[in-house]
């Protein structure tokens, strides 16, 4: 159960009533989850305690007991707890500097690099809400999220700055511009200005001089002295958003709430029973705009005193690079990622991967064949794990042990718990029967931003968040059976067919269209790829490369088509719509 109440006059402001969290004692857990519980390691809690603590209260807590150990990696530069604590002040310093108070919202789009941590714990010290978006989005979709959010500033990394100018200007939020490179070790920094053809390809994929004009955060922070006291809030208050197509592909910011974040970290670090305090190297690989990578990657590490070595794109050589100076010991990621770095092992002896003990993929399908190449070359295990951004995101997850279950979602988490119900009934299924997943739990999030609509959605009557996908249960275990949600997963990212239409249909040339997910023609570690089933209007003509160069503008570029179709139609139903699911096995059938 919940209760609804109006957190410090924040409600209003969200567009939403928020709901607070409310403890469910474990008796009154769920049937399946108690059963699943009785699947737990002897060292697994069957439940995390679930305290007021914030977000930076733990890294406060955390750097006084670890001061010196390093908490960030980029390329080799390293910052310790105490001096990340330091500059996190110095980044509050600012924000209140520019007129940040307790609820408003600053913006930040960047990839993982030192900045982004501290701007993101800047702006939980003073009560502000961090909205994370991709730095790979087009001005168009970051036009929509800073319209919804209302930012009061904007932090961006360089490349991302000189696009958006006027994007900041029409909302009216100051715009700070990020550069990497200025956190880089100073021989690399040394090494950018050189006139060498490895040197500009550097420079280039982290910097750009068009954005030289822009307020740079390194230079303002410079200025500012150190802000130390942190603005007390309510727990069950908007903490982050993150950007999701939800359960129906329209656009949304999803709030998350300094509860929500540290249950779900718990849940994650307790289920690795072998994780030791102030001892871990985790490779943060997945962006930290996206839960997996914010939630397991980044403030999973910091509770433990980890090192965390950033990464701001995935790049095989630059791990491998890494791996021989900084061993990693856990890294999180999605099956693409240990596909391409476990072949890398095996086709060159200098590569030795076995420092990592324990890895978790998500966000995508993880196959057998993946899975074992990945084990065999290091020696430790895989699991595959499940979750959403609605949840914070982790939800399910195999045991980190033997007794994990290839092909599986896994079993529920500590202090969650979840249903398989018949999605028109809400009623429970017998076991073996395909139902909807539902989840309730201290990581599932009170609803979208001004979006009260499409939270009532998300919710059962009695409070059960509904995910949307549709899985079956074998013996404890859950296994995915279907996506209600259509949605097209490329190398973990999310891609909504209704985005990909909406760009095609604006083409002259195009009278209906229908995008659907294929396996990658390609790489199949990629999972799927865009396909898109254009009808044609008469006389009109039209190729990949037109349609690619068309939708450029507005889709970020894994999101295009990489396949087309010119069908005389679309299958539809009885009441005209699409069906999409028709259209993809028609595509499926001419390819075989």
């Amino acid at each position: 159960m919940t209760e609804t109440v109006d957190l410090l006059g924040l409600a209003p402001a969200a567009g939403i009533h928020l709901p607070r969290y409310v403890h469910t004692p474990p008796e009154n857990d769920s049937e399946l989850t108690k059963r699943m519980r009785e699947l737990y390691d002897p060292k697994v809690p069957r439940q995390v305690p679930i305290t007021d603590e914030l977000l930076i209260d733990m890294l406060r807590r955390i750097s006084n007991k670890y001061p010196r150990r390093v908490a960030l990696d980029f390329f080799g530069a390293t910052t310790s707890y105490r001096e990340l604590v330091h500059r996190v002040q110095l980044t509050a310093a600012l924000l209140r500097e520019r007129g940040v108070e307790r609820g408003d919202r600053v913006s930040l789009v960047a990839p993982n690099c030192p900045q982004f941590v501290y701007v993101l714990y800047a702006c939980l010290q003073v009560g502000a809400v961090a909205v994370l978006h991709n730095p790979l989005a087009t001005p168009v979709e970051l036009k929509w999220q800073f319209e919804n959010a209302e930012p009061k500033l904007i932090f961006a990394w360089q490349k991302t700055a000189v696009t958006i100018r006027e994007v900041a200007a029409e909302v009216n939020a100051e715009l700070i511009s990020i550069d990497m490179a200025r956190a880089l070790p100073r021989h690399l920094r040394f090494s950018l200005q050189l006139p060498v053809k490895k040197a500009r390809d550097l420079r280039s994929q982290m910097c750009d001089a068009a954005a030289k004009d822009l307020p740079d955060f390194n230079d303002l922070l410079a200025h500012c002295k150190p802000f130390n006291r942190i603005t007390r809030v309510d727990p069950d208050i908007p903490a982050v958003l993150l950007h999701t197509g939800g359960t129906t592909g329209k656009p949304k910011a999803v709030i998350l709430t300094n509860r929500n974040l540290v249950s779900n970290l718990w849940a994650n670090t307790t289920w690795v029973t072998k994780l030791r305090e102030g001892r871990e190297t985790w490779y943060c690989v997945l962006p930290f705009f996206h839960a997996f990578g914010l939630t397991l990657s980044l403030n999973g590490n910091l509770a433990l005193g980890g090192t965390a070595v950033l990464f701001p794109k995935f790049d095989v050589e630059g791990i491998l690079r890494a791996q021989r100076r900084r061993p990693g010991t856990f890294i999180v990621g999605v099956p693409p990622i240990f596909d391409r770095l476990a072949k890398a092992a095996v086709n060159n002896p200098k590569v030795n991967l076995h420092s990592f003990s324990y890895a978790i993929s998500g966000a995508m399908p993880l196959t057998e064949e993946v899975a074992k190449r990945w084990e065999n070359t290091t020696g430790g295990y895989l699991i595959e794990g499940y979750g959403m951004t609605e949840t914070s995101p982790t939800v399910l997850g195999s045991p980190m042990s033997p007794d994990r279950r290839l092909g599986y979602m896994g079993i529920v988490f500590p202090s969650i718990q979840v249903r398989v119900v018949d999605p028109e009934s809400n009623q429970d299924v017998e076991p073996g029967q395909i139902g909807e997943l539902i989840v309730k739990g201290p990581g599932c999030s009170p609803g979208y931003w001004r979006d009260q609509v499409e939270t009532d959605l998300l919710f059962t009557a009695d409070g059960w968040l509904k995910t949307g996908d549709l899985v079956e249960e074998n013996d404890c275990f859950l296994k995915m059976s279907d996506r209600r949600k259509e949605l097209i997963i490329i190398s973990g990212f999310n891609v909504y067919p209704s985005v990909v239409e909406t760009a095609i249909a604006s083409m002259p040339q195009v009278q209906e269209v229908a995008a659907v997910g294929i396996p990658d023609q390609v790489d199949a570690a990629r999972g799927e790829q865009v396909h898109a089933a254009i009808v044609l209007k008469p006389g009109a003509s039209l190729d990949l490369d037109k349609v690619r160069s068309w939708v450029s503008e507005v889709l970020p570029r894994y999101a295009m088509p990489r396949s087309v179709s010119f069908p005389e139609s679309l299958e539809k139903n009885q009441m005209g719509k699409i069906q999409r699911r028709k259209v993809r096995d028609s595509v499926l059938k001419e390819l075989s």
